[in-house]
């Protein structure tokens, strides 16, 4: 460990004493949460542990309410940048992977018994008489709001956590620069290969920002050497005594003049590929590619990046037949949660959001459209928090019914949600999707489970399914090699096959 990282911890835990101590006899949150979590609060001003970021946000928060300023985003960054540092000097101690995996279990069930006092609470205030200035009913409403606050900070917490753990997933920097003979030789450099115009245009994409916080060895898996499949592919030869080259070239305004094509070459089966993009605008575009009997023509990437590109002779598919049915009922429930909106009532309201989350699996995906649609994108959150706290067979039955609907990323929202529950819930979860053929939806969920969990949760899903080994395992080599070596241990020393 550095000197700077050494002192990255002492220097943040010195930070929020002394933002604890500037509060003084008007400490907002924070007050109360200390007087709830005594041990958590003398943990973190005294440096045994480091707060999770929504406690660090909310005093600064409480710093700015008590002198009656907005909140100053130049300390905001401030905090955050010593937050991260400390939180990397954490994580690189021994044993802090295992730390983390049972800190996450620990408050992911904080989360799911914060979501119980909130239904409980939004049912009885509900319930409760109609006088709004009665002392049982602001009881309940502080209740309620407290169990609200609750669910938020636990699930803010364990996407915080589940982020930190993804760090230690991460291959080495020596996988990402390590030569292989395949793309360097000893005695003369190749060249960069020429890119393949029909490649996914994800290839295309800049590299992600790196995160201030992560080590700098994580942070370089966009540079990455070329594989040699992304070599040019083989077109069809051009007429005799066309001019063509002997072998793929340089592209780029870097190698202009580099090479000069030699009068009179050979042909050869390789052809030159016509420049695409906006910048060669007016460029002839290359013959549409003829389909052969192996099989029809792939599909061509489309935009001003791939101008000139031939047009694909496939079809498009036909948009999906929407259910009159299931829009007609997504319809009046959208609208019967936005009158309760608009007229304040957010306890009735939250207890339609629990019945609808509750109702027929093929219904989700019209509803979560009719949310949007009609602005209440905000409730659509808390309703998957609500599916994904369903048991295991109907979650599973909504999860399959969003990946068919196209809404993969709140199907993965959702997955990523009952990755905290019992391992025989995983269990149906992931058998149940896998008899239904979404197998990468169970893949995803058996990733997150190998990434967040300890090994021994891992083998409890297999004890209660034994036929998703080979899935588990497969999700473990996903993840990390010594991942799949933890499972395969825990399999082995509870003698369930994969072990």
């Amino acid at each position: 460990m550095t000197t700077e990282l050494a002192g990255a911890a002492t220097e943040f835990t010195f930070y929020f004493r002394s933002m604890v101590a500037a509060l003084g006899d008007r400490p907002g949150w924070y007050g109360v949460f200390a007087g709830r979590e005594p041990e958590a609060a003398h943990a973190y001003e005294g440096g045994a542990d480091i707060p999770p970021w929504d406690v660090v946000g909310a005093v600064l928060h409480d710093l700015a309410a008590a002198v009656r300023a907005p909140l100053d985003e130049a300390e905001v960054s401030r905090a955050r940048v010593l937050h991260r540092a400390a939180v990397a000097e954490w994580d690189a101690a021994p044993g802090a992977e295992s730390a983390l995996r049972l800190r996450l279990e620990v408050t992911s069930r904080a989360r799911d018994m914060a979501l119980l006092r909130e239904r409980e609470a939004a049912r009885a205030l509900d319930q409760a008489p109609a006088d709004p200035a009665g002392a049982a009913a602001a009881r309940l409403a502080n209740i309620l709001a407290w169990a609200r606050d609750d669910r938020e900070r636990a699930a803010a917490r364990c996407d915080e956590l589940r982020a930190r753990l993804a760090a230690f997933a991460a291959p080495p920097a020596a996988d990402w620069f390590r030569q292989t003979p395949e793309r360097h030789s000893a005695a003369q450099p190749s060249p960069p290969p020429e890119r393949d115009p029909a490649a996914p245009a994800a290839q295309l994409s800049p590299p992600p920002e790196r995160d201030p916080a992560a080590p700098a060895a994580r942070t370089a898996s966009w540079a990455r050497d070329p594989r040699p499949e992304e070599v040019a592919r083989p077109r069809p030869a051009k007429a005799a005594g066309a001019r063509t080259k002997g072998a793929s070239r340089p592209r780029g305004a870097r190698f202009a003049g580099a090479f000069e094509e030699a009068a009179g070459a050979e042909e050869t089966p390789l052809e030159r590929s016509v420049p695409r993009g906006a910048r060669f605008a007016g460029a002839p575009a290359a013959p549409a590619p003829q389909a052969t009997a192996q099989g029809p023509v792939r599909a061509t990437p489309r935009g001003a990046r791939f101008a000139g590109a031939p047009e694909s002779a496939e079809p498009r598919q036909a948009r999906p037949t929407l259910d009159p049915r299931w829009l007609a009922e997504a319809r009046q429930e959208a609208a019967r949660l936005g009158e309760l909106r608009r007229t304040g009532q957010s306890g009735a309201a939250y207890v339609v959001i629990c019945e609808a989350a509750e109702g027929p699996a093929p219904r989700l995906p019209y509803l979560l459209r009719e949310l949007e649609r009609t602005e209440l994108a905000a409730d659509v959150a808390t309703l998957l928090w609500e599916v994904a706290a369903l048991p295991g067979a109907p979650l599973a039955a909504a999860a399959s019914e969003l990946a068919a609907a196209g809404r993969t990323g709140d199907c993965r929202t959702l997955l990523h949600q009952a990755a905290s529950r019992p391992p025989a819930d995983l269990a149906t979860i992931a058998g149940d999707l896998a008899d239904a053929g979404r197998h990468e939806e169970a893949g995803e969920l058996l990733r997150t489970l190998a990434r967040a969990r300890p090994p021994e949760d891992a083998a409890a899903v297999v004890r209660a399914r034994p036929g998703l080994a080979v899935p588990v395992l497969d999700a473990a080599e996903a993840v990390s090699k010594s991942r799949r070596r933890d499972i395969v241990a825990a399999l082995r020393r509870a003698g369930l096959p994969g072990g």
